[in-house]
């Protein structure tokens, strides 16, 4: 990581904010230490490019630098150093890693043109989960490669178009499904009813509460 942070100047959205200028102070603190201070002002850039923020975590990761700047652990470092959470780092990471295995070219292109598109973190892990998945076959799953990388295609239309096929729900976890949607369903009916003043007719609302206890009834047996 030699290029210096002038690429990963803060966005305007988050310049004002508690976090921002807890970043700000870190960065100018970490002046001595320009690799240190680049990962800062990539936190402090996320929303703009994930990308570079990414790869400046995993080479951070992967040479274990958070040892040396005084953490007792990666995801440590994440969370006092870059106000970032684990679970996102471990995205971003794992995104990248994804990235640089399966399609080098995206990042190839952000380094030669700043402005280059690039896929965002949430299409790049529908991709990249759908590949562990295995359900989709290969034609399918270039398609949705082809979609995602070349023509910019982003997360929740890949998952309209392609979920069904890469994420298949067995028919047993579908009837689970179907069988807690009816017991919240009818347990929220049944609160209702309880209701003072309701404005129906009192003998018809005892009626279909009596329904609902009937149907959690059937539903609580089905699940058990």
């Amino acid at each position: 990581m030699s290029e210096g942070p002038a690429r990963s100047t803060p966005m305007a959205s988050v310049g004002t904010t508690k976090t921002d200028r807890k970043l700000e102070d870190k960065m100018l603190a970490a002046a001595n230490d320009p690799e240190r201070a680049l990962v800062i002002a990539r936190a402090r850039s996320f929303k703009r490019s994930w990308l570079e923020l990414a790869e400046a975590l995993t080479q951070v990761l992967e040479k274990g630098n958070w040892q040396a700047w005084g953490y007792a652990s990666f995801d440590a470092y994440c969370k006092k150093e870059l106000q970032i959470t684990p679970s996102t780092a471990a995205k971003l990471t794992g995104s990248f890693r994804f990235l640089k295995s399966n399609a080098p070219t995206i990042i190839e292109r952000s380094h030669d043109d700043a402005h280059a598109p690039i896929p965002d973190v949430k299409t790049v892990d529908f991709v990249q989960r759908a590949e562990e998945r295995g359900a989709a076959d290969e034609s399918t799953m270039a398609e949705i490669r082809r979609m995602a990388f070349d023509e910019g295609e982003r997360a929740p239309m890949l998952a309209r178009r392609f979920k069904s096929v890469a994420f298949p729900v067995s028919e047993e976890d579908n009837q689970s499904r179907l069988l807690n949607q009816l017991g919240s369903s009818a347990k929220r009916m049944a609160a209702l009813l309880a209701e003072p003043n309701l404005p129906i007719p009192h003998k018809l609302a005892v009626e279909v509460e009596e329904v609902m206890g009937k149907l959690l009834e059937a539903v609580e047996a089905k699940l058990s």
